[in-house]
């Protein structure tokens, strides 16, 4: 009777973080891809195993008999932890009857049990004549040294033997993510590929590419909406050929908005844009430029439903909903810890998945999610958004991914799907009672170009002093005289154009179709069972002014313009 394995690795994110540098971090993610790639050709053939998943940290592997399964799984945690110095946890082997969706699912089970109810966690030893890793400031330091790149401190320094696998493992090659990730990258046109492409060093690398010189920076972190859903719906031979395929589909979709970056660009012409941090499965941590941020996500996005949709169709996965992702960006200044911007970014992308799962299971809707912040300064994140779980803040966020920009003949091909594709002027409408495109938000970007600084900060002051509406009752007369109070009088310091256009954006980023009358712009929002009396997307706009530029226009473009009498 054949059995099968399952084994995870346990906090995965924990594990890479636990340097201070970001070569280490890349170095810790190759490190992870390189190790659950050499299990196939090693561990397993010596114990005649099948494996089926074996990538970011995921195994299942098929043996003849439960024996071969039991010292394969206290083999591969332990080789694990010299190789990583991380925990693994392994789950007890199920037996394969035939049916591999059950016995996956029972695996499952089994390796979720496991890991709640697992033992034996030892702490590092504190000692009052040891020194600890200068790196990561937790593993005891092994030697005194210096750690390479160019940006590297040129003092020693203590280290532990983990940190030092990490920068190995950066500078190692082949590199089993930088390298995959610039053949895609070099697929476009006008990028030229080197022997030896030169890959940012640190956020201070990236923060080169501020048009503003404000030495901003972007974090981007991205997750595919419902894949255990579409991993429970596989049979042994396409659940395989998924696992294979996502590290791909992911490094594709990254490369393609990294691309029309460095077109639009060309300082530092051979330094490339981007640095992904996590790259692994349906998972992505990268620093990118900021300027084109939010388009960059929204690109990412589309090109991974693309990919995703080409993949599902390829293995036979014709009863699943269309595959849609959920990201989140944090834009910050290039001092800001990293560990701190993709802890935000996990919040903000929670908020993403959980609204687009909403609109899947009470609307049957299927769309991508965005959604982001700037923090300004070295300030906490979040803190202003929420005072005693109330949302304060008039914003859409998180925004729809609703353009594909598909031919109809593509759009046919997907009929097969739960749900048809969605383009730029088929929203539906109950995905416009939640929230706008996002391509909606950069448009009105480029349209308000020309207006002047300090009408930006009035038209700001104006969206923070949002008014309250106390009785439902009186909504519309609330808002209509904060109009008045507040918005007329700014506007009518602008010129006719800017007026027109003003307008025209407020219309846009506020008041739904089903909003009912009314001379204002303010909006209701629903996401679930809450819902908010006031939102609206000219805040979210300025917040992220800076950095909601699209990738097909050149910054010349947003060059304000002096207005014509």
């Amino acid at each position: 009777m054949p059995y099968l394995l399952a084994a995870e690795a346990d906090k995965i994110q924990d594990l890479i973080f636990r340097s201070s540098r970001l070569r280490e971090v890349v170095g810790a993610s190759q490190l992870l891809t390189r190790f659950c790639g050499s299990v196939k050709d090693t561990l397993a053939k010596d114990y005649k195993g099948q494996v089926v998943v074996n990538d970011g940290g995921s195994f299942r592997v098929i043996f003849d008999t439960r024996d071969q399964a039991l010292a394969f799984g206290a083999d591969l945690a332990e080789l694990y932890r010299l190789a990583l110095g991380g925990s693994l946890t392994v789950a007890e082997p199920v037996e394969l009857n035939g049916n591999f969706h059950e016995a996956n699912k029972a695996a499952s089970d089994r390796l979720r049990w496991a890991k709640s109810h697992r033992q034996g966690v030892t702490a590092e030893g504190h000692m009052p004549y040891v020194a600890f890793c200068e790196s990561c400031g937790v593993a005891l330091a092994e030697r005194r040294g210096r750690l390479s790149g160019k940006r590297a401190s040129r003092r020693s320094q203590y280290l532990c033997e983990t940190c030092q696998t990490k920068t190995a493992e950066r500078n190692r090659k082949p590199r089993a993510i930088l390298d995959e990730l610039y053949k895609a990258y070099c697929t476009f046109p006008d990028i030229q590929p080197g022997e030896d492409p030169e890959w940012p060093e640190d956020a201070d690398d990236v923060a080169d590419f501020d048009l503003r010189k404000r030495n901003y920076v972007a974090y981007l972190v991205a997750d595919g909406n419902g894949m255990g859903q579409i991993f429970g719906s596989c049979n042994q031979e396409q659940i395989a050929t998924l696992s294979q395929d996502l590290s791909r589909v992911l490094r594709d979709s990254l490369a393609t908005p990294a691309a029309r970056v460095r077109q639009r660009l060309p300082d530092n012409p051979g330094m490339i844009p981007i640095l992904p941090l996590i790259l692994g499965g349906d998972d992505l941590f990268a620093l990118i430029p900021a300027p084109y941020a939010l388009d960059f996500a929204r690109q990412f996005c589309l090109a991974w439903e693309e990919q995703m949709r080409n993949l599902v169709e390829k293995i036979g996965l014709t009863d699943i909903p269309r595959p849609t992702i959920a990201a989140a960006v944090v834009i910050c200044k290039s001092t800001y810890p990293y560990a701190l911007a993709h802890r935000r970014a996990e919040e903000l992308m929670k908020e993403a998945k959980r609204q687009s799962k909403l609109l899947a299971a009470e609307k049957g809707g299927y769309l991508s999610a965005v959604n982001f912040e700037v923090i300004l300064g070295n300030r906490l994140a979040g803190l202003e958004d929420r005072y005693d779980n109330r949302l304060i803040r008039p914003s859409l966020r998180p925004y729809w991914v609703a353009e594909n920009g598909l031919s109809g003949a593509a759009q046919q091909r997907s009929s097969s799907t739960a749900t048809p594709i969605q383009t730029e002027k088929e929203l539906p409408e109950p995905a416009q009672q939640w929230s706008i495109d996002l391509k909606d938000l950069l448009k009105q970007r480029y349209e308000l170009k020309d207006l002047p600084n300090k009408r930006l900060a009035e038209l700001r002051r104006c969206f923070e002093k949002h008014p309250e509406v106390k009785d439902i009752q009186h909504r519309a007369s609330e808002l209509e005289g904060w109009t008045k109070r507040e918005l007329d009088w700014m506007r009518k310091r602008l010129g006719a154009t800017l007026q027109e256009k003003l307008e025209t954006a407020l219309k846009a980023l506020g008041k739904s179709r089903t909003d009912g009358n009314g001379n204002h712009h303010w909006r209701k929002i629903r996401r679930g069972a809450k819902s908010w009396p006031l939102a609206h997307g000219m805040l979210d706009l300025l917040e992220a002014w800076d950095f909601a530029q699209e990738l097909d226009k050149s910054p010349n473009y947003y060059e304000p313009q002096e207005e014509e009498a």
